[in-house]
């Protein structure tokens, strides 16, 4: 039984960004913030697992290459811990980042280096696809 993510009422939706790169995260955080989100950071797999656990985020924007278990180690063991499918965004450059987006069931998978209004764009999407469908 897949379980709901639970709307927090009158609150922001919560992205959990997995980046390990200290540059790319802040931008990250920032760009999420800006579009009313709230952004939380996460460093690695394990930092990712346990910081997922604990907030429930409604949605996922992922590096695939990290330290300790990988971003498609991290996106499997949530899913078994929890049954929780919040859509994904890969980020990466993986050549091979458009298999492993879809192994995990990603949404989206925008290849590194990136355009911040475009992945924007595709968190958006992937949040909310009702709603974008609805403005074309």
């Amino acid at each position: 039984m897949q379980r709901r993510l639970r709307k927090r009422k009158g609150l922001p939706e919560r992205v959990l960004v997995v980046e390990d790169d200290d540059d790319t995260r802040k931008l990250l955080v920032s760009a999420i913030s800006d579009e009313g989100f709230e952004a939380i950071p996460a460093l690695d797999g394990q930092h990712a697992l346990r910081t997922a656990l604990a907030v429930e985020p409604n949605a996922i924007v992922l590096d695939l290459m990290l330290p300790g278990p990988d971003g498609a180690e991290f996106a499997r063991a949530y899913h078994e811990q929890t049954h929780a499918d919040p859509p994904i965004v890969v980020l990466s450059a993986r050549h091979d980042a458009e298999a492993v987006g879809k192994s995990i069931g990603a949404r989206a998978v925008m290849p590194k280096p990136f355009d911040v209004d475009q992945l924007m764009a595709m968190l958006r999407t992937a949040m909310h696809p009702q709603a974008t469908r609805a403005r074309l």
